[in-house]
């Protein structure tokens, strides 16, 4: 048997089974050319939400661009590896139920932590790092930012008065924080057997017909003041009529999908409940235009180059980056972008967004060549 050495420097290498390029055309350490040496070791802690997890991917093209010759290890929530899975920038993901090993054991050149919670920043102040940027705890439990602008977003994050006052996108702050000049695209990975369901699922409806308007229904539980009413969305598909529409939502809107369609006279199409994160990337990419609250969907949808409608209440829609890809519509009431995640105002922001406004939005964007 021939003997040599593993290249454990290289980019592709792993620890517990062959490289992918192995796998895939047979080649070996031993004279291999498509070895990539590597000389920094980045660390990305980003565990939660979705749609912030989704959107900070704009990192990663312009982090490799900056550190071509680096690996990167991405920690995150369980429910959230999907989202990077299929992502060509992230060398590793590590979910945050085996990173307090990694971390006390490893040690990387640069840490990025974009997150505010205790896990993240307990996290972030036990890694071994050359450099860190973003925010972590010290041993006191203090947080500490890693320079003038972490500390004005750790304020901004702090002061919903503030929160009104930017206008500086979510993607422009992580940028900043992460020592960027620029920030990327969001990367949304559909893998081949998301493409052929959703392939599957175009040949049952007979989507080619006509244009497909994807929207998105639910917002989850934890922020139902996002929330924009069942009564609005059937009002706008009946409006919409000549599109082929697709609902979107979640298990908690298992009954609302289900009441949506019924209404609908059939018009609208469910495309379930329970799809995983990939397929629902894929069903995702049917549509020609979607409309959504401020979602993971919204930010999916953008990075799938979707047009999209985005619908604003309660939270900022100036830290929204839409990629030039739609329109925003933000409701019209004084207290708009307060965060709150339960009100008594009646009507509510979002009843206040008419669905001929947002009929007139989906026209307008159907018509753009």
């Amino acid at each position: 048997m021939k003997k040599y050495e593993l290249k454990q420097s290289c980019r592709f290498f792993r620890v517990d089974r062959p490289c992918s390029y192995h796998k895939e055309i047979g080649l070996i350490c031993d004279g291999c050319d498509r070895y990539y040496p590597i000389d920094h070791k980045i660390l990305i802690i980003k565990l939660g939400a979705l749609g912030d997890v989704l959107r900070t991917t704009a990192l990663c093209e312009p982090l490799k661009f900056l550190y071509p010759a680096s690996k990167l290890f991405w920690i995150t929530e369980s429910n959230a590896i999907d989202i990077l899975q299929g992502n060509s920038f992230v060398d590793r993901i590590i979910s945050r139920e085996n990173a307090y090993g990694f971390v006390s054991y490893f040690e990387f050149d640069l840490l990025i932590n974009l997150d505010l919670d205790d896990e993240a920043l307990i996290l972030a102040g036990i890694t071994k790092a050359k450099e860190k940027r973003g925010f972590w705890f010290d041993s006191k439990g203090v947080v500490k930012c890693s320079s003038p602008v972490a500390r004005e977003y750790f304020l901004l994050s702090h002061d919903d008065g503030l929160k009104k006052q930017n206008f500086k996108t979510y993607q422009a702050i992580m940028a900043n924080i992460s020592g960027l000049p620029n920030y990327g695209k969001i990367i949304v990975p559909v893998s081949d057997a998301s493409k052929k369901n959703a392939h599957e699922f175009a040949e049952r409806y007979n989507l080619k017909k006509k244009k497909t308007l994807g929207a998105v229904v639910g917002t989850g539980n934890r922020w139902i003041t996002k929330k924009w009413p069942e009564k609005n969305f059937l009002e706008l598909f009946s409006m919409l009529d000549d599109f082929n529409i697709l609902v979107f939502g979640g298990p908690e809107e298992k009954y609302l999908l289900e009441r949506i369609v019924e209404k609908s006279n059939k018009i609208a199409i469910n495309t379930g409940y329970l799809n995983s994160i990939d397929y629902f990337f894929g069903l995702l990419d049917l549509c020609d235009i979607v409309v959504c609250c401020d979602t993971f969907a919204l930010h999916a949808a953008v990075g799938l180059g979707k047009k999209v409608v985005a619908l604003f209440g309660p939270t900022s829609s100036a830290e929204v980056e839409m990629y030039g890809r739609g329109e925003k519509i933000v409701s019209d009431i004084a207290c708009v972008c307060c965060y709150r995640r339960e009100c008594t105002v009646r009507p509510g922001c979002m009843e206040l967004i008419s669905p001929k406004k947002v009929a007139q939005a989906v026209r307008r964007l159907a018509d753009e060549k």
